[in-house]
């Protein structure tokens, strides 16, 4: 089989080598990629790339619009940045509204294998997650028109994931809009991709010396090589240049992700780089100046890991997405059983995550001691750590020596109970963890011999040795399973859903209450139940304004108008008792969508049945306007309900009537003098006051913070300028 895999990549590479010259190529266009404010997880959107193999760069153009264009190439995903060539171009285009699109935000991350998880907003998670994770690179920028680009070299092949949004701000500062006031812009985000094929494709025997000249028609190279059946913990690279300082070639060396560059420009370099396991592994090389050299490549100092001992865990998958787990069977066993961790080796377990269909959830990686012996209880530690696409050897001192540098474990667990970590949106690949159990020596009279201990299992300090510590056996029950959010779910503040963007499932949480974050456990935006019910008290209190309208409504004899504002009053009451208490003192008399129908629509309605009662017309009239108004408002209301035109439209048509009609008054009456002077001077001036007081503060003043008080001063204007603008009757004879 092995000897097939190089036949067929020989013939490849032989055939590949014809006509490859370095010119950019566009192989892959994302368009019409929606954007959306950024308030939670579940608002990105997601574009996907399948990257090819043997390249030298590879370019991301992103186009973004309010309905804006935004051309972006991304920054270096591995190499170096060739910043000559940097473009990103940014446009506004008007699709509706009064005005002009002004530049807004663009957020962009981009991460090869899975998902960036990221939180712009600073939410915290309460969950401990896996700290050292695969790249990810980001981008900020603005639709101003600017034009930059990026070119990137020697990048891993797979899958490439970009997630997208317009960028987070705060919500308490952030102003409620009317819709229609404004311009109206959508963003959208455009993507290509163009990549850059090397003049050379060459397959590499690890054990043998190779030699290729680089020169002005073939300036670049990509060699493969497929790792060997031993485990290996580092390799050196050596490379000859024979032009030395006069030349400068960049050199990569990337397996499933970048493990070491450098620019050569001397005669001989000596790389060293820790490979991934089982994995093909490439070295690409490029001529920047220089008229040619010939280079030699080598691998050499194989450096042999440790003995392992392997345990096997097996898959057991579930129909829902993202549902599967991994563990550690006997031959007959139906249910999972401990695994033992020795004293003379290291203990390794493997497990896979699935390309697309696996990424969109979190792994969640636990450990328990159990059947601990007495004589190690109190002082031993079990060392885990969680690596991808090669196991990390684990130190004296409990440390991980990862690919490019040694760390704290992910992972320490004693015999007070399980330890857990988690892993959102996982690489799709092969994931490594490695274990190693460890004992202090006992304390004697009131010193501890193992003063080290203290501090290398607290997880902030790097502990390459330490002497006091010993090996010592345990074992192990683990789990290694994948769900939705964190175990399927959002610390009971939140649900956790399945969302679709780019063609791709991923879960994430919908928090309520004022609740934030990945698993809801931010709480910098929830009020106090305090504030919910003060709140609360007061934007359903401040509709009680209506009482003295429907008084003076049914003693002026407006029955009709009277009728329309006791139901806003009724509505407005129930619906803010409902949507404001926030699952704490929520009041809901029926679903929330009929509460907020029937309040916008009787609020239109009141405007309505008000301006016609302004007008004065016959008793018919004034009928036939109330119920083609109350028609044609009940459409409006329920086609978009916070739209301008559907508030415009009983406004401007009923003040238009009321001129229509006043003006023939006094053109019959022949004189300007109408209606009576202390309506037509004190009470429709001041009503007419108050009421644009409301309507500003309504449009333009409310932000998150204040609408409780902004929206209850609307109540209040809009109830006293009913009183003040409904006309007694013998003011309009």
């Amino acid at each position: 089989m092995r000897k097939s895999i190089f036949i067929i990549l020989l013939v490849w590479a032989f055939m590949a080598h014809q006509g490859l010259c370095g010119k950019l190529k566009k192989i892959a266009q994302q368009p019409s990629n929606m954007l959306e404010d950024y308030t939670a997880y579940r608002h990105i959107s997601i574009i996907h790339f399948n990257v090819p193999e043997h390249l030298i760069a590879v370019t991301f153009k992103l186009h973004s619009a309010t309905r804006r264009d935004v051309l972006l190439t991304l920054e270096r995903l591995v190499g170096f940045i060739r910043s000559d060539k940097t473009r990103f171009t940014a446009k506004e285009e008007k699709t509706g509204g009064i005005g002009k699109c002004s530049s807004r935000n663009v957020s962009l991350h981009l991460k090869c294998g899975s998902l960036p998880f990221v939180h712009p907003d600073g939410s915290k998670v309460a969950a401990k997650l896996m700290k050292r994770r695969r790249r990810y690179y980001s981008l900020e920028m603005q639709s101003s028109g600017d034009q930059y680009m990026i070119k990137i070299e020697a990048p891993p092949a797979g899958d490439w994931y970009a997630i997208a949004f317009r960028s987070w701000t705060d919500p308490d500062s952030g102003k409620i809009k009317q819709q229609g006031l404004g311009a109206s812009c959508e963003t959208v985000l455009d993507a290509e991709m163009f990549v850059e094929m090397p003049a050379m494709i060459l397959l590499m025997n690890p054990r043998l010396e190779h030699e290729m000249q680089l020169n002005e028609t073939s300036d670049s190279a990509i060699m493969q090589f497929l790792m060997p059946d031993v485990d290996l913990i580092e390799l050196s690279l050596l490379l000859s240049s024979s032009c030395g300082e006069d030349c400068n070639i960049t050199v990569h060396v990337t397996a499933e992700d970048n493990l070491v560059n450098v620019l050569l420009n001397s005669t001989q370099t000596l790389l060293f780089f820790k490979p991934y396991f089982h994995s093909f592994h490439y070295i690409t090389l490029r001529l920047l100046s220089g008229n040619a050299s010939n280079v030699t490549v080598r691998l050499i100092n194989q450096v042999v890991s440790d003995q392992v001992t392997t345990v096997e865990l097996i898959r057991k998958s579930f129909p829902e997405f993202f549902l599967f787990d991994y563990e550690h069977l006997g031959d007959n066993d139906t249910k999972p059983q401990p695994f033992n961790v020795t004293v003379d080796t290291l203990s390794v377990f493997s497990f896979k995550i699935g390309q697309v269909y696996d990424v969109g959830g979190t792994v969640t990686l636990g450990f328990k001691l159990v059947d601990i012996d007495e004589r190690y209880k109190k002082n031993i530690v079990l060392v885990a750590c969680i690596s991808f696409g090669r196991y990390s050897n684990i130190t004296s001192g409990g440390a991980c020596e990862r690919v490019h540098n040694v760390t704290t474990a992910d992972v320490y667990a004693n015999a007070t109970g399980p330890a857990y970590v988690h892993v959102p949106f996982p690489e799709a690949g092969t994931w490594y963890v490695s274990m190693r159990a460890f004992c202090s020596e006992e304390t004697i009279g009131n010193n501890n011999i193992c003063t080290c201990s203290q501090s290398c299992f607290r997880g902030d300090v790097v502990c390459n040795t330490c002497d006091c510590l010993s090996r010592c056996p345990v074992r192990v029950e683990s789990i290694v399973a994948s769900s939705p959010c964190i175990e399927g779910r959002c610390n009971d503040r939140g649900k956790c859903m399945h969302y679709i963007s780019g063609g791709f499932v991923f879960s994430a949480c919908h928090c309520t209450g004022g609740y934030r974050g990945f698993d809801c456990a931010d709480d910098a935006y929830v009020l106090t139940r305090g504030g919910i019910l003060l709140q609360l008290l007061i934007l359903t209190f401040s509709n009680f304004a209506f009482v003295g309208s429907i008084y003076v409504a049914v003693r002026r004899e407006y029955f009709t108008e009277a009728l329309s504002y006791a139901a806003v009053m009724f509505f407005s009451t129930f619906y803010h008792a409902c949507e404001a208490g926030e699952d704490v003192y929520g009041v809901c008399i029926m679903r929330p969508s009929v509460l907020q129908f029937c309040d916008f629509f009787n609020a239109l309605l009141a405007i309505w049945v008000t301006l016609v009662a302004m007008a004065s017309l016959r008793p018919q009239l004034t009928a036939f306007c109330q119920v083609a108004g109350a028609i044609v408002l009940a459409m409006g209301a329920e086609m978009d309900r916070t739209a301008l035109w559907v508030f415009l439209l009983p406004a401007v048509t009923g003040s238009a009537m009321i001129g229509l009609f006043w003006g023939y008054r006094c053109r019959r009456k022949q004189t300007i003098r109408y209606p009576s002077r202390p309506y037509r001077t004190i009470y429709f001036p001041a009503g007419l006051l108050i009421v644009s007081l409301g309507l500003v503060s309504y449009a333009f003043l409310q932000t998150r913070r204040n609408y409780y008080l902004v929206h209850s001063l609307w109540h209040v204007c809009v109830a006293i300028g009913v009183i003040l603008l409904l006309p007694k009757r013998q003011y309009m004879k």
